[in-house]
C-alpha cells in the first residue's frame, strides 16, 4: 500500500461568513509517509484538519480519504485523531479508558499494544484526573491509534512532555511511519516538524505558499544566518547596512540574507570587523519565518494601476 494515496483534496474552499478560510487548497497524501503542516494562528490549519476529519462540509471542494467521502462511516473507520480536547471521563483508568474506545471499532489495536506504544504500561490502573499534562498527551495519542488507523492526525503530540518522553513520542510516530500508516503532524514546534515530517506543508492566510521536505524548503530560500561581533545598536548597523533586517542583542548582531558574501563585502566596507563571525544555513523557523513575511508582503503590496495599464497598452 505504500505510495498509494491516502488523502486526495481538490480545490478546497471554507468560509465562515463572509470570511474566506482555506483558499483553493489541491492536496495528495500518500501512505507510509509523515506530513507536517505549519502556519501561524489563524493561518488555517484547524480548519484544514476538520475538513479532513469531516467534521466541517466544505464550502467549495472535494476531500476524499482512502477513496470515501471525509466524514463517511467508512472514512472514519480509517481515521484516527490525537485533538487538543478538554477532557475524559475523570474517574476511568487509562485502560478503562482503552477498553472503552477499542470497543468502538471492529478490528482494533490490541490494548496491550497501544500501552506499549504509548509507554503507559505502569500507569494503566491510574485515573484520568491523577495523569500529569505528559501523561496525558500519551492516553490521548493511545486512544488515536486504538482503532489500528490508516490515517493519524496528530495535533501537537508532544506537549507538556519531558525530553525522554518526547523521544520516545517521536520514535513511535516514526513506527507507525514504518508500518506504511500516513501520520498529518500539526505543530508549534519546529523541531518536532523538522525531524518527522518527510514533506511540509506551509500555510499562510489560507493558501499553502511552500511544500517540500524539511531540508529542500531551506535549500529552496537559500537564506544564510549571519552573526558577529559588533559595538552598534540596530538604529546604527541598519543605517550602514540598510538592505538587511538586524537584530543586535548583548553585542552580537545577526540577520538573515541569501547573499552572505555581498553583504559581508559591504560591512567591511563601512569599517565592520566582523570579528566572531559565523554564516549558516538557516533554521526551519527561519525559513517558516521568511516564507510567511513575505507572503504577507506580496499580499499588501499595492497594485500600481497607472504601470499595469501602461503595460497593457504596449501588449496592444
Amino acid at each position: 500500500m505504500t505510495n498509494s494515496v491516502v488523502v486526495s483534496v481538490n480545490n478546497l474552499h471554507h468560509s465562515y461568513g463572509d470570511k474566506s478560510v482555506l483558499k483553493g487548497l489541491d492536496l495528495s497524501l500518500k501512505a507510509g509517509r509523515v506530513y507536517g503542516f505549519l502556519g501561524a494562528n489563524g493561518a488555517g490549519k484547524t480548519t484544514l484538519i476538520n475538513l479532513l476529519l469531516g467534521r466541517l462540509k466544505a464550502s467549495q471542494g472535494s476531500v476524499e480519504i482512502l477513496g470515501n467521502r471525509a466524514g463517511s462511516a467508512a472514512a472514519k473507520a480509517k481515521v484516527g485523531a490525537m485533538l487538543q480536547i478538554g477532557s475524559l471521563p475523570a474517574n476511568l483508568t487509562v485502560l478503562e479508558q482503552l477498553n472503552l474506545f477499542a470497543s468502538y471499532y471492529q478490528s482494533p489495536m490490541p490494548v496491550s499494544k497501544a500501552l506499549r506504544l504509548s509507554d503507559l504500561n505502569a500507569h494503566e490502573n491510574s485515573p484520568f484526573s491523577k495523569l500529569s499534562g505528559g501523561l496525558k498527551q500519551r492516553l490521548l495519542f493511545a486512544i488515536a491509534i486504538i482503532g489500528d488507523p490508516q490515517l493519524v492526525f496528530l495535533d501537537e503530540p508532544s506537549l507538556a512532555m519531558d525530553v525522554n518522553a518526547r523521544q520516545q513520542m517521536w520514535q513511535t510516530i516514526r513506527q507507525l511511519k514504518a508500518q506504511g500508516k500516513t501520520v498529518v503532524l500539526t505543530t508549534h514546534y519546529m523541531e518536532e516538524a523538522e525531524v518527522l515530517s518527510d514533506e511540509l506543508f506551509i500555510l499562510n492566510e489560507g493558501k499553502i505558499i511552500a511544500q517540500g521536505s524539511p531540508s529542500e524548503l531551506s535549500h529552496n530560500m537559500q537564506l544564510s544566518e549571519v552573526s558577529f561581533a559588533c559595538e552598534l545598536n540596530e538604529s546604527e548597523l541598519s543605517a550602514l547596512l540598510p538592505e538587511w533586517s538586524w537584530q543586535v542583542n548583548e553585542g552580537k548582531a545577526a540577520t538573515r540574507c541569501k547573499a552572505p558574501n555581498a553583504m559581508l563585502k559591504q560591512a567591511f566596507v563601512n569599517g565592520l570587523s566582523c570579528d566572531l563571525l559565523s554564516v549558516k544555513p538557516s533554521s526551519l523557523e527561519q525559513t517558516f519565518l521568511s516564507l510567511t513575511e513575505t507572503a504577507e508582503h506580496e499580499d499588501k503590496t499595492p497594485v500600481n494601476s497607472a504601470s499595469e495599464k501602461s503595460a497593457k497598452e504596449q501588449a496592444a
